[in-house]
């Protein structure tokens, strides 16, 4: 039995399939937050949001406990 080879025109054709583009994401901010304590203690951490005061909320979120924590400063790592 001889094989025969295939040529383009043989074989079966396709179809292009489009799929749904999904909505832009939303902007986020990623910064790192330094924070300091009314005892003069410091602490930086990540935080990350939709919104500036989001990100340093969430920042503020990983601070140890038994203090208040009050942002000095903070710094852009994405996001505008």
């Amino acid at each position: 039995m001889a094989v025969m080879p295939m040529t383009r025109l043989d074989l079966p054709r396709a179809e292009l399939v489009l799929l749904p583009v999904a909505s832009a994401a939303q902007a986020k901010r990623v910064l790192s937050v330094e924070f300091r304590s009314p005892g003069g203690r410091s602490w930086k951490a990540i935080g990350g949001g939709d919104t500036l005061a989001a990100a340093i909320e969430w920042a503020r979120e990983s601070c140890p406990d038994g203090t208040t924590w009050e942002p000095v400063g903070w710094e852009d790592l994405y996001g505008d």
